[in-house]
């Protein structure tokens, strides 16, 4: 059971938030809502049948998992582990917050985290046992941990989740968001673990360790952001939910709050976004006309393997659908044709020579008047996919 946070004369701290959160949740509040609008109007309400059985497989799941928490992890209270607890009930007073939360510490394979959480309107810490370890006796270090996930309860990061479910899985958005909101517990945790370059090592331990945290070049650390001006590396941070742990570090830190700029890698990413989206577009775009290009020579592959077909089965090779020509339709006037050549081949196909005809087909440019011409053999068969002269029978 959590218990009210004793008020105090003093003020709650305040904490600036990251400039882009509040535009980012704003923006994955409206997007939901239009979501949640088109999936109720777009299946006349039955999505919602779905959503609330996914909505209802996630709460078990929690429910699963707060039962665990609270029957195997270690509970922090005035005769467990008093002085971390402190720190809890401290940190919590002094971020403004009118309960405090729940807080534990909890084995996890050797993982350096910690997370928030809630059930209902219960308010969760969770302190994995390998980071506290890590910090040992870095008091600073293991408070900027604490204060940063105080922020997250603080600033209502946990809060209306399911509402703000479609809006958070939208790539690149959703991402933005929780980035921004990584940023803004950072500066919480500094805030409440009273700043400096002490806080700092909070996040460095995670990154190195506690056997290592004390001999970490911090500014050659930052400048690893070298590494990741490139198009893939900076579109593969843009759909990470959390920022690279440099960048966290050269946030929070005095005189290396801008110390690499992106020159490269954000156009480079954008680049691989407009590929992305604009090659299939243009392969969609330019099927139908390949597909009228290569229509003639399919048909007539087609119609050789039919009449292959044939004689395999009997019949003969050459056989047509017209004994002669003077059974083939009429043919149509001949066209204008510039070519002294390709003219007087349609003449002689007019004339009933599909042998002509067909010469004209093969040696034309597809798509022109005399191609045309000669497909459909002076114009007798509209939609010929065969050579004229084997429409005739030997």
């Amino acid at each position: 059971m959590q218990e009210k946070v004793q008020s105090s004369v003093a003020l709650p701290v305040q904490v600036e938030r990251w400039p882009s959160e509040i535009p980012l949740r704003v923006a994955i509040i409206l997007t939901s809502i239009a979501l949640w609008l088109l999936i109720i109007v777009g299946t006349f309400g039955l999505g919602l049948i779905y959503v609330v059985l996914i909505a209802a497989f996630l709460f078990f799941v929690q429910v699963g998992f707060i039962a665990h928490l609270r029957g195997s992890a270690i509970r922090l209270g005035p005769d467990q582990f008093p002085e971390i607890h402190q720190r809890v009930v401290e940190f919590a007073r002094r971020a403004g917050m009118k309960k405090e939360p729940e807080a534990y510490i909890m084995q996890a394979d050797g993982a350096l985290n910690a997370f928030a959480t809630k059930f209902f309107r219960g308010q969760i810490v969770v302190l994995y046992a390998d980071l506290l370890e890590a910090c040992g006796d870095d008091q600073a270090a293991r408070d900027m941990i604490i204060g940063h996930e105080i922020g997250h309860l603080r600033c209502g990061h946990l809060d209306w989740f399911i509402l703000t479910a479609p809006g958070r899985i939208i790539p690149f958005l959703g991402s933005a968001y929780s980035r921004a909101c990584e940023y803004t517990c950072d500066r919480w945790g500094v805030a409440l673990s009273g700043g400096g370059e002490d806080a700092r090592r909070g996040l460095v331990v995670l990154a190195a360790g506690g056997a290592h945290k004390n001999k970490v070049n911090v500014g050659a650390y930052v400048r690893q952001q070298e590494n990741l001006d490139t198009g893939w590396m900076t579109l593969a941070r843009w759909l990470s939910t959390y920022p690279p742990l440099s960048a966290r570090v050269a946030a929070i830190t005095p005189g290396l709050a801008e110390p690499y700029k992106a020159r490269r890698g954000r156009m480079r990413a954008l680049g691989i976004i407009a590929a992305f989206i604009g090659i299939p577009v243009i392969f969609a775009a330019s099927m139908p006309t390949a597909i009228r290009y290569l229509e003639r020579p399919i048909n007539i592959l087609a119609g050789d393997v039919e009449a292959v077909t044939e004689t395999d089965e009997g019949g003969t090779a050459g056989s047509g659908r017209f004994a002669s020509v003077d059974e083939m339709p009429a043919p149509k006037p001949v066209p204008q044709i510039d070519d002294a050549r390709f003219a007087e081949l349609a003449t002689v196909c007019h004339g009933g020579d599909m042998a002509a005809c067909d010469e004209l087909y093969f040696a034309s440019d597809y798509g022109t008047v005399e191609e045309e011409y000669g497909s459909t053999c002076a114009g007798r068969i509209d939609d010929n996919d065969l050579e004229c002269t084997k429409l005739l029978a030997e």
